[in-house]
């Protein structure tokens, strides 16, 4: 099955593109000076630079085409910051590439907006935020060595900043804008819910705030609250929740507050980056696996309904099948006395009627037949009671019960068989009916004068049947459609053709409980149909204990 990528690739118009780059550019610009406020050392060290969430959704939501956008941007942010303008033209082009890279990797890891999965929550951790954020980190870095700007033993240092700064803000500012996005699996929170998502937010801001005006360290106090609200509203919850939490934490740092009050550079970094790794791991994890097993559940229901459903429809056709059987086969019976003449002779223009009252009684228990089958379908798989039989028989048996009903509508049948014997390994009674409804279809589509040929040829370890017809054919389309449940042929020279749809598709059930396989061998529009019946030849030694 072919993926869905998760990277927009739709073309807007020229006007609808420069906005687009516009809007992205002034919001990265923004994001990126609002987040130097909150720097570690004004200008230089900041724990989250939420332009990289920014840049990977406008990448994910409306294509690779806003990069330009995003490197001017970048370029504007890091020019009076650079050590040069060729320097803020590399970093440009290292915080560009990064989300570039990153929406690649999550498009072929088959990502999904909506982060319903927890497959989703692992890859926008994993490549979206720890791998994708090593390109930036490694130009950034890189640059800043050789240009002096940083000594080169302190590159390890100033690579795991920028790589730990840029990750967190894929990881903590990505979810809450990917949150915003209109969601095809979950309903809109509408005003009251959106009400009920900003207080709590707001209470867990004043939660963070108050735990950290202390040196007591009880900042991770929070967590139970954030859980709570992965719990409670799922990722539109948590992710604003975390987001707010991990601004007051940052705020606290800068501003030297509680536990940062005499710490160093390093140990602000790593308290921060581990509460914020924290944040992310409880909020986002925890409302994706939430979700994952609230649709488990559903699924789970629906199945369990339909299995009853089904259960019940099997149930109901099982006994009309009863009801209708027992008076269906008292018809046949005495049919075929009057056909025989063993109630007396029958006048000679009882005959014509006779076989086409026959002939219908015969296409009613096989509709049933095939309504029966497909119900068990549903219900579970088809059995067989497989053993050694010969091929050629079962096609002549087939034939022969075909041709009454050739004979009214004045079809040429026929089988071309070898003399040898062709065992195959399979339920003669299955076979029947796969052949039968094989011919069926071949009378009922032919052209005039009808012409059915049935043929077996074998190979090394398979036998197969041909039935040819010289029938109208079939367009593209319905070839397509065969094998469906309830679907029938249409054709404009048959105008409705009577018939439950289920033939084709029983018999393919059929012949895969055989392990065989029922496939269209060639069709032409006005040329006829050929479907090959393929089977595996009966075992040497099942053959001779048989």
């Amino acid at each position: 099955m072919a993926m869905k990528r998760a990277v927009n690739t739709v073309i807007p118009k020229p006007w609808q593109y420069f906005l687009r780059l516009a809007l992205v550019g002034v919001t990265y610009w923004v994001a990126a000076r609002l987040s130097l406020n909150l720097a570690l050392v004004h200008g230089q060290v900041t724990p989250i630079w939420p332009p990289t969430g920014i840049a990977l959704v406008a990448i994910l939501v409306l294509g690779r085409g806003v990069a330009p956008g995003i490197a001017l941007a970048a370029f504007a942010v890091n020019l009076p910051l650079g050590p040069s303008a060729l320097g803020a033209a590399f970093i440009a082009v290292g915080n560009t590439l990064a989300p570039l890279v990153s929406a690649e990797l999550l498009a072929r890891a088959g990502f999904r907006p909506e982060l319903d999965r927890m497959r989703d929550a692992a890859a926008l951790i994993l490549l979206g935020a720890l791998v994708g954020m090593m390109v930036s980190a490694t130009v950034g870095s890189l640059v800043l060595v050789l240009s002096g700007t940083v000594p080169a033993t302190n590159l390890a240092a100033t690579w795991a900043v920028w790589w730990t700064g840029d990750a967190m803000g894929v990881l903590l500012v990505a979810p809450f804008l990917l949150n915003l996005l209109p969601h095809r699996v979950a309903p809109p929170l509408g005003w009251r819910g959106a009400a009920e998502v900003a207080i709590v937010a707001a209470g867990i801001g004043l939660v963070t705030y108050i735990l950290f005006q202390n040196r007591y360290r009880l900042e991770y106090l929070v967590l139970p609250l954030i859980m709570a609200a992965a719990w409670r509203y799922r990722l539109r919850g948590a992710a604003p929740a975390a987001l707010v939490a991990s601004i007051v934490a940052i705020w606290s740092a800068v501003n030297g507050n509680g536990p940062f009050a005499h710490e160093t550079l390093l140990e602000k970094m790593v308290t921060l980056q581990a509460f914020n790794v924290s944040l992310s791991l409880a909020s986002f994890l925890l409302a994706s696996f939430v979700d994952a097993r609230e649709k488990n559940e559903q699924m789970s229901r629906l199945y369990q309904s339909a299995s009853l459903a089904i259960a019940a429809k099997t149930d109901a056709i099982n006994v009309a099948a009863q009801e209708l059987g027992a008076p269906l086969a008292v018809l046949t019976s005495y049919l075929a006395l009057l056909a025989d003449g063993k109630l007396g002779p029958a006048p000679a223009r009882w005959t014509a009627v006779l076989n086409v009252m026959a002939d219908k009684a015969w296409h009613v228990n096989r509709i049933m037949s095939d309504l029966l089958d497909a119900a068990r379908i549903e219900a579970h798989p088809l059995k067989s009671k497989r053993s050694p039989v010969d091929l050629r028989e079962v096609v002549l048996s087939a034939v022969e019960r075909a041709r009454p009903r050739a004979e009214l509508n004045g079809a040429d049948i026929a089988a071309t068989l070898d003399s040898e014997p062709v065992e195959v390994e399979a339920d003669a009674r299955q076979l029947g009916r796969i052949l039968d409804n094989l011919i069926h279809n071949g009378l009922t589509y032919a052209a005039r004068p009808p012409r059915l040929r049935v043929s077996v040829t074998t190979g090394a370890a398979r036998a197969v049947v041909h039935v040819t017809d010289n029938g109208v054919g079939m367009s593209e389309s319905e070839r397509a459609r065969i094998f469906r449940p309830f679907h029938r042929g249409k054709d404009p020279a048959f105008g409705s053709v009577p018939g439950s749809g289920l033939g084709l598709y029983v018999s393919r059930q059929l012949a895969e409980a055989n392990e065989g396989k029922l496939t269209l061998e060639r069709t032409e529009v006005g040329l006829g149909t050929s479907f090959a019946l393929d089977l595996p030849l009966a075992r040497p030694e099942a053959v001779k204990s048989n």
